[in-house]
């Protein structure tokens, strides 16, 4: 069983390289990985993820690539040629995309994992019709689009998924045998303080009983007063 760090990705969204790295050098050792997405990608490039990879971070690209099959295969070609670890594209870019990120990276060593993100935890559950059943019909309905989206992501012989861990257990269900890493956004332990703008939430703990692989956090460590403190609070939460 890995261990609470190795399920642990950090994610650094600051667009100055130098305050993210500062933040990297006081969390070394508590987290496996170092997300790099939009944010702090287009601020400093590359050079992000060298920099990071030098402080012992394996780097989770967060880019979510969502364009013409050909596109996308040349980005994750030239992703992977940086030595990511894993690498994102939109599931609702649907097979063929997928298929051609898969494609992009098949030759690459080490070999970055794909994860298809399906719905982003920004967006809330649906209103539906039906009184006092209208939460429910709303879950049950994302969550059939949720599974719709990972069907494509299995097809495409993508290495893992991007969901709410509110939906974990209904992927699990709706594919029992699928070998899927899960990444879970949007999670926010009950002590973090602070402005939120996801939706479909967990707590760590919810997350890894719903059977979560990967938990990603972001504001709950990077902004709290101490983020060593706070990332270990985390871990001790994970592992109960």
């Amino acid at each position: 069983m890995p261990s609470a760090a190795d399920r642990l990705i950090v994610a650094f969204d600051s667009p100055e390289l130098s305050k993210a790295l500062a933040l990297g050098r006081q969390l070394r050792g508590l987290a496996r990985y170092a997300k790099i997405g939009s944010i702090l990608f287009t601020a400093a490039g590359p050079e992000a993820i060298a920099k990071f990879k030098a402080l012992g971070f394996e780097v989770f690209l967060d880019l979510k690539f969502h364009d013409i099959p050909s596109t996308v295969e040349k980005s994750c070609r030239a992703a992977a040629a940086h030595g990511v670890s894993l690498l994102t594209v939109h599931a609702k870019g649907r097979r063929a995309m997928l298929e051609a990120a898969v494609h992009g990276v098949r030759d690459a060593r080490p070999r970055p994992k794909i994860l298809a993100v399906t719905v982003l935890t920004s967006v809330a559950v649906p209103a539906t019709t039906g009184g006092g059943s209208q939460k429910r019909g709303g879950r049950q309905e994302l969550s059939r689009d949720v599974c719709d989206l990972v069907g494509e992501a299995i097809h495409a012989k993508c290495d893992g998924i991007v969901a709410s861990a509110q939906e974990v257990k209904d992927i699990r269900d709706a594919f029992p045998d699928a070998k899927l890493a899960i990444v879970c956004p949007g999670i926010r332990p009950s002590w973090a303080a602070g402005r939120n703008d996801q939706r479909r939430l967990a707590t760590p703990a919810e997350a890894m009983a719903n059977g979560a692989d990967l938990l990603v956090v972001g504001r709950p460590i990077t902004e709290a007063p101490d983020p060593r403190a706070a990332a270990q609070q985390l871990l001790d939460e994970m592992e109960d």
